[in-house]
């Protein structure tokens, strides 16, 4: 391979490095791109992407651009279909944390809060209390030992740490032990100060303090959550798959739940579906290209009649996505969704025991039927229907737990999801302030509207 020497392209007003590419909907020659960097750029030529045409783009060290044979490509002058027109700007890292995340007012951040106070007493003192009485509930709880309260602390944990660890597979570098903090901050945040995504800026500004680079930072961020909501689709699968086998065995009746079966037939189609468009837009630039058209010809369509201006250029998003986010997906999405699968499976473990040791038995309430709710009410609480998670997801579990039992057990059911829930979304909230101040010490405990938008954080302690 050979390159050619070019004239460096001066550093842009933002100071961050950049890729603009001329882009084609033909097949034939991809992409002739100029890169442009800081100072602080790279100083040597990255690996070549994979060539989908007889040209190949790449990401070059400063005043460097090429094809496999030193020869510049032709320039296509169609346009990509768009708003984007054949000029795409395609930067390698992002300027600051993702979403464009500005923190709250405290006038703003007192109202979430209290948004979450109030769904919390309408479920708990309006609704619930019409079916269950708090006094057993009370009751169940004082029946716990010591040991039965070690147990649950110890899987509950056990979560924590399974699910960090899907931070740690997405950000090379990033240490187990951080990669559980990122997760308490990150659920802990959204769950006090809801209505936003601006715990994953918080997030991201943490992880920048502890010495992560930018853009490997954004793109993990950004990237929990989507493998978060195909684990999600995953559990529906595995729910309905277990609730089958079981009934199969005779370990349950029958399936009381259909609704969980048809949950994982959708479910199996969802995650075939986004699995496969993911696939394809990090694995073929083509196949990149055509799914971006065809969503820009879609949300242009839906757009147009609703009367709306300024469609988004969902095509240049696409390609964005693929060559800011199609690397990490590659390298570490497997793994990146096989641990979020795990950490999906180690909460249902949790669920499980808390319900164990509160008194309700497997002749009651099957392990089966346990993660067949689990897996559905993680499906149907991928709708933000529930503020910080606040409250309705309690009331899933409960009202669908007695629909299976009939009513029995209802106060040590109760008592079970409140103790599991504890972990999944009570404690986490005190330790995320705590551990936001910490790695925050002696700056304000939020970060600063700067930090937010790309400002380098000072380092941060452990």
């Amino acid at each position: 391979m050979t390159w050619r020497r070019l004239p460096a392209e001066p550093a842009s007003s933002a100071g961050r490095a950049g890729v603009v590419c001329r882009t084609s909907r033909r097949r034939r020659p991809e992409a002739a791109c100029e890169a442009s960097y800081s100072a602080d750029g790279a100083d040597a030529a990255h690996e070549p992407d994979a060539a989908s045409g007889p040209w190949s783009t790449f990401r070059l060290a400063p005043g460097m651009t090429g094809t496999r044979d030193g020869t510049t490509p032709p320039l296509d002058p169609e346009p990509l279909p768009g708003d984007g027109g054949d000029l795409i700007a395609v930067p390698p890292d992002s300027a600051g944390a993702p979403g464009n995340a500005a923190p709250p007012s405290r006038r703003a951040a007192i109202l979430r809060t209290g948004f979450v106070v109030g769904v919390l007493a309408i479920v708990f003192l309006v609704i619930l209390p019409k079916y269950i009485d708090y006094q057993e509930v009370v009751a169940a709880f004082q029946g716990l030992t010591a040991q039965e309260i070690l147990i649950v602390t110890l899987f509950g944990v056990i979560a924590w740490f399974a699910t960090g660890a899907v931070f740690s597979a997405l950000i090379p570098g990033l240490s187990w032990l951080r990669g559980t903090q990122a997760w308490l901050i990150l659920a802990g945040i959204g769950a006090s100060i809801p209505l936003g995504p601006w715990n994953m800026a918080v997030v991201w500004v943490v992880i920048r303090g502890w010495g992560m680079g930018v853009q490997a930072t954004t793109g993990g961020v950004a990237l929990y959550g989507v493998f978060d909501q195909l684990s999600r689709l995953g559990m529906g699968i595995v729910g309905a798959v277990v609730l089958l086998v079981a009934e199969g065995r005779g370990s349950v009746d029958e399936i009381e739940g259909n609704a969980v079966i048809l949950l994982g037939v959708v479910s199996l189609v969802m995650l075939v579906v986004a699995a496969g468009l993911l696939i394809a837009i990090v694995r073929s630039e083509a196949l990149a290209r055509r799914i971006g058209a065809f969503g820009a010809r879609i949300v242009g369509s839906i757009f147009r009649r609703l009367g709306r201006q300024n469609v988004p250029d969902v095509a240049a998003s696409v390609m964005h996505f693929r060559e800011t986010l199609g690397g990490i997906v590659r390298e570490r999405g497997l793994l990146a969704f096989s641990l979020s699968m795990v950490s999906k499976l180690t909460w249902a473990m949790v669920l499980l025991i808390a319900l164990r040791v509160c008194g309700v038995p497997a002749s009651v309430l099957p392990a089966s039927e346990i993660l067949a709710v689990f897996a559905a009410v993680f499906i149907i609480t991928i709708l933000p229907i529930s503020p910080g998670g606040a409250g309705v997801p309690e009331l899933l579990y409960i009202s669908m737990f007695g629909t299976l039992t009939g009513g029995q057990d209802s106060a040590a059911i109760s008592a079970g999801v409140m103790l599991y829930r504890a972990f999944q979304w009570f404690l986490p909230i005190p330790l995320a302030w705590l551990l936001l101040g910490i790695s925050r010490r002696g700056k304000s405990i939020l970060p600063t509207a700067s930090e937010f938008s790309g400002g380098d954080p000072e380092p941060a302690t452990a």
